[in-house]
């Protein structure tokens, strides 16, 4: 468990959501495009005299090789499982956290499980609670620097 939320912690928790994001919808086009080749004819001549023209048929992949790209969906897929566990066990830590703040402090409990647990944006929040979205983010920035402060005092 943490002993104290951090704006840097935060926001590792935010990146790592936006993160899986990027790596779920790098999967999803590798299923939905699947691997293919590419060919076509080209006009030439024969290298001896009498040069006469002739047709060559190329091919080649449009993109990696089949075994290089289901490497790199596999090694997606442990990124994926790894960055949801770790989120996971920061959202776990989060909602510790938020159970040990003092009951005099509840409104700031509740804003932080709204953007944290709930994952709504400051404007949500202001709108259920009544405040602007600044006064939201405000009041977070305040409560974390007053973290940190008691932990220096200590």
């Amino acid at each position: 468990m943490i002993k104290i939320l951090t704006r840097e912690y935060l926001e590792t928790y935010a990146y790592l959501e936006s993160e899986i994001k990027r790596i779920q919808r790098r999967l999803k086009y590798y299923e939905a495009h699947p691997a293919q080749a590419a060919y076509g004819v080209v006009k030439g001549s024969m290298q001896q005299f009498p040069f006469a023209e002739c047709h060559f048929v190329v091919s080649g992949p449009t993109i990696k090789s089949t075994e290089q790209r289901s490497k790199a969906v596999r090694q997606l897929a442990i990124d994926l499982k790894g960055n949801q566990q770790l989120f996971e066990d920061m959202k776990l830590d989060i909602e510790a956290f938020l159970e040990s703040i003092p009951p005099d402090d509840v409104e700031m409990k509740h804003i932080l499980a709204l953007k944290y647990v709930e994952r709504k944006t400051d404007e949500e929040i202001g709108n259920e609670l009544g405040f602007s979205r600044r006064a939201i983010g405000d009041k977070i920035d305040r409560f974390l620097k007053k973290q940190v402060e008691k932990v220096e005092a200590v």
